[in-house]
């Protein structure tokens, strides 16, 4: 704290915590390509307690590739599916869809 204002917060935390406040459902990728949804419950600086459903799962900071807001605008003219599969990682080269 310098002359009586508060310390400025650094961008994660304000991210982890304007989502957090407000409810709002993200996507948590990890480098192992695993992909959750739910919302950030609380969070510090090692770790990110993520609920979704009747489930809570801890998950450290340091195995977080990406955290994506979902946004449910009115405006926005894209579906909520296809916002969620335009980030989806790379799948298997052997499957059929590739």
């Amino acid at each position: 704290m310098l002359d009586g204002k508060p310390a400025p917060q650094n961008i994660q935390d304000a991210f982890l915590n304007t989502v957090r406040r407000e409810k709002t459902t993200v996507i948590i990728f990890l480098l192992n390509g695993a992909k959750l949804t739910g919302r950030i419950r609380s969070f510090d600086k090692f770790s990110v307690l993520l609920e979704s459903g009747a489930h809570e799962q801890l998950i450290f900071k340091h195995a977080i590739s990406t955290i994506s807001q979902t946004r449910r605008n009115s405006g926005d003219l894209r579906s909520q599916a296809h916002s969620e599969t335009a980030f989806e990682p790379a799948g298997n080269p052997n499957s059929p869809e590739s």
